[in-house]
């Protein structure tokens, strides 16, 4: 019964691609209404997606529990590349559909996916998985990155509290136990996000304004303030696993 609330949650929400009610253009963000997780969001995305396109470079990549497909989106659309979303979601993969340019997204489960890929994306995504399952999926999820390839996980902290369709938060004494699988190698991991009073009021000012200079100096700000946090503040963790073996 709670299996279904949960998901059933997270679908609900799906109800309109919300997830692009946010952006962020040569670093001008644009959040709709001054929505209160818009900063939040494209903070680890933009992050996550960096580091994917000036590191890692791959040719192909798996992004598990896509949502509505903002990630896999973001990038530019290459014939050479193969970008694939699968989510359980029907709703949130019409709408990564309906975004994408050329993106292959399909509702489908994890475990009926044979391809192995260059970077594997896990984001936002253990803390709806039931406690029950959980080993399995992380291992199947792990299994879907080749030899030399990367897994990239970001998850919620116990900075926030537990919200109602997530089993859990993280700390890195948590994920390390979940994830700390034997032909993986931990290469990096980040706290992002941490909460601010003058954030808050630099955000409410530029959107108020509509000035994108104001806003790119609120953005600005945020990435030598807010953007990077401690244990004590980061609202969001970001480990990058490499295979090894």
């Amino acid at each position: 019964m709670f299996i279904v609330d949960k998901f059933q949650l997270q679908d609900d929400e799906y109800i309109f691609p919300y997830h692009y009610l946010t952006n962020l253009d040569n670093n001008i963000p644009t959040i709709y209404k001054r929505l209160s997780w818009g900063y939040e969001y494209i903070t680890y995305i933009d992050f996550i997606r960096n580091h994917i396109e000036q590191k890692l470079k791959p040719n192909t990549m798996l992004d598990i529990g896509c949502g509505d497909g903002y990630l896999i989106n973001s990038f530019d659309y290459d014939t050479s590349k193969s970008y694939k979303g699968i989510d359980l979601s029907e709703r949130a993969i019409g709408f990564a559909k309906a975004f994408s340019d050329g993106h292959d997204f399909e509702c489908i489960d994890l475990f009926k996916i044979n391809a192995k890929f260059n970077v594997v994306c896990l984001i936002e995504v253990l803390e709806h998985i039931p406690d029950d399952i959980l080993q399995t999926f992380i291992a199947e999820a792990f299994s879907k990155v080749e030899i030399g390839g990367h897994m990239i996980i970001a998850v919620p902290t116990t900075v926030d509290n537990v919200h109602k369709k997530h089993y859990r938060h993280y700390d890195e004494s948590l994920l390390k136990n979940q994830c700390d699988l034997y032909n993986f190698e931990l290469i990096e991991q980040v706290r992002l996000y941490k909460k601010s009073s003058i954030l808050e009021r630099l955000i409410k000012f530029s959107q108020r304004r509509n000035s994108k200079t104001l806003k790119r100096m609120a953005w600005n700000w945020h990435k030598k303030n807010t953007y990077f946090s401690d244990i004590n503040a980061g609202k969001h963790l970001v480990a990058i696993y490499k295979r090894t073996s």
